[in-house]
């Protein structure tokens, strides 16, 4: 995956991406604790990503705060969404999957090599939906593997049908609590309430409801 810098932001490039979730993935970019980054995310069922976070190992917490997400025009979207936000799976979360390595997007994993064939047989597959990840969400995500691996998928704006995936930015901001699964007993994923409503996300392929 390319990337070029973008002061204060830096941007990571459409390709290649992935479209499976798994931790051998390698990070295509990095960005330290309390930095932000910007993230130009294509449609279809491509995730852009994944992005490495110095210093983040499993057991920690991260909170993502999306800072904000706009069209391919350059405009900030107040109602624009990602469709799946989440951090790459440990070994042991794969479970029993297994599946044909056709078609797999692997990142900087080159397609010919023996990783590709090993590592696209055992991810899992992108699955999620049009969901409340707007500007401003906080969204908490335990980390499993070292340096969080977060990756965000396709961008969903809404129009006079409801809702449309479209190629388009998402800025992103990471804080990073050492231990923090352990210190705050969060194992699954948490979007934080900015409304007095019930939100919900889908979030490293949860469904988590926050009142």
């Amino acid at each position: 995956m390319l990337f070029t810098p973008a002061a204060p932001i830096r941007t990571v490039q459409y390709v290649p991406g992935h479209n499976r979730w798994h931790p051998d993935i390698p990070p295509v970019a990095e960005v330290i604790a309390g930095g932000s980054i910007r993230l130009n995310c294509q449609g279809d069922e491509v995730l852009c990503g994944p992005i490495g976070v110095v210093g983040a190992e499993p057991g920690d917490l991260l909170m993502v705060e999306v800072l904000g997400i706009g069209r391919l025009d350059g405009c900030f979207s107040p109602a624009g969404h990602p469709g799946i936000l989440g951090c790459a799976p440990s070994h042991a979360m794969l479970g029993d999957t297994a599946g044909a390595p056709d078609g797999a997007l692997l990142g900087r994993i080159a397609p010919s090599s023996a990783d590709h064939a090993r590592v696209a047989a055992s991810a899992s597959p992108v699955h999620g939906s049009c969901r409340a990840l707007a500007p401003r969400a906080q969204i908490l995500l335990p980390v499993h593997v070292p340096g969080a691996r977060v990756s965000a998928g396709h961008l969903h704006f809404p129009d006079e049908d409801g809702c449309r995936i479209e190629d388009g930015w998402l800025d992103l901001r990471m804080h990073l609590t050492k231990r923090g699964m352990e210190r705050f007993r969060i194992t699954e994923p948490v979007l934080m309430p900015i409304t007095t409503s019930s939100l919900d996300a889908t979030v490293a392929g949860l469904t988590v409801g926050v009142a």
